[in-house]
């Protein structure tokens, strides 16, 4: 068995679109439904949690265990924490045991990506990210990766994060890109043509205006507690599709929660992403939303591949 940790795992990948392409066999794996995956154990602690998402499919199997401390950040300590755990199918027996908070800020920074390469129009050139934490980062880089980009725009309502953010995102593209920072979220959404969202806000952090929201890919990353939004009602007034990356989004994220109980969007509307997986059809110049949760499958195909990628080139720690 071995350990992996942030160092290794970034380590025994080649690229970020290696795990974009494990994200996006977990997308079909999910629509055939080649897998097992018992419902996500959450157990709340005030404003902290714990969860474990158990998943099995046919080359492995695997559980994350996670919690999640929001008031770390306070302390300097990471807010997402806890272990992956991969298992040998023929024995159970572990075979990988892997930094849990560096996989699922990756693989959810790809589902970013993927999202991005599938939805986002083919002239795309200009992205936006608001939110300036780890999964900011991820969505910036991972945005990047997916479509040359030339102007990344960014806002944050910490400011003294800014110049640190620049600095550690920039040398993680692999070409020129003009990194602004914006002053507030109508400048960036001014310019933006697709728009990233990975905050932890119980309220919408963009202005509730549809000339400023029409015809704009968006990607909602942060809000996956019910009290938890981004968005605001006139955006699912103009919105000419909704994508989910799992169908347990329409009861984990206020930001579908509300719009549907408010009437503000019909679930007919609201489609599964992996259904584009497939698709042989051009870039929409509609208003567009992804939005995600994530899902234990995801963490198993993302797992699975940096574990095979580790092996092969002898990365990682040894346990007996």
């Amino acid at each position: 068995m071995i350990y992996l940790n942030k160092e290794d795992i970034l380590e025994s990948l080649a690229s970020y679109a290696e795990i974009m392409e494990a994200v996006e066999d977990a997308y079909k794996a999910y629509e055939i439904g080649n897998y097992k995956m018992p419902s996500r154990l959450r157990e709340d602690m005030g404003q902290n949690a714990l969860l474990l998402m158990p998943c099995i499919n046919a080359q492995g199997l695997g559980t994350k265990i996670l919690t999640v401390f929001p008031g770390n950040s306070a302390a300097d300590k990471p807010a997402i924490d806890g272990v992956m755990i991969l298992n040998d199918m023929a024995t159970g027996e572990p075979t990988a045991i892997m930094d849990a908070k560096t996989l699922t800020a990756l693989r959810t920074g790809a589902l970013g990506g993927v999202a991005v390469k599938y939805l986002a129009n083919d002239k795309t050139n200009t992205v936006g990210v608001i939110g300036a934490g780890t999964q900011g980062f991820y969505q910036a880089v991972f945005a990047c990766s997916a479509r040359k980009v030339k102007v990344l725009r960014v806002y944050d309502n910490r400011p003294e994060v800014m110049d640190s953010f620049i600095g550690r995102v920039r040398p993680e593209i692999p070409y020129d890109v003009d990194i602004r920072y914006c002053q507030s979220a109508e400048e960036l959404l001014t310019d933006s043509e697709t728009v990233i969202t990975a905050t932890n806000s119980n309220r919408p952090v963009i202005p509730d205006d549809e000339e400023l929201l029409k015809g704009k890919c968006f990607i909602g990353i942060g809000s996956f507690k019910p009290n938890m939004r981004e968005y605001p009602e006139s955006l699912f007034k103009i919105c000419r599709h909704v994508y989910i990356d799992t169908y347990h989004a329409l009861h984990e994220s206020g930001d579908l929660i509300t719009p549907i109980n408010e009437g503000w969007i019909k679930k007919d509307r609201i489609s599964h992403f992996g259904e584009l997986i497939n698709a042989k059809q051009g870039k929409s110049v509609d208003t567009i939303l992804f939005k995600a949760v994530g899902m234990a499958l995801f963490d198993l195909f993302a797992a699975q591949r940096i574990f095979e990628a580790a092996r092969e080139k002898g990365i990682g720690q040894e346990i007996k």
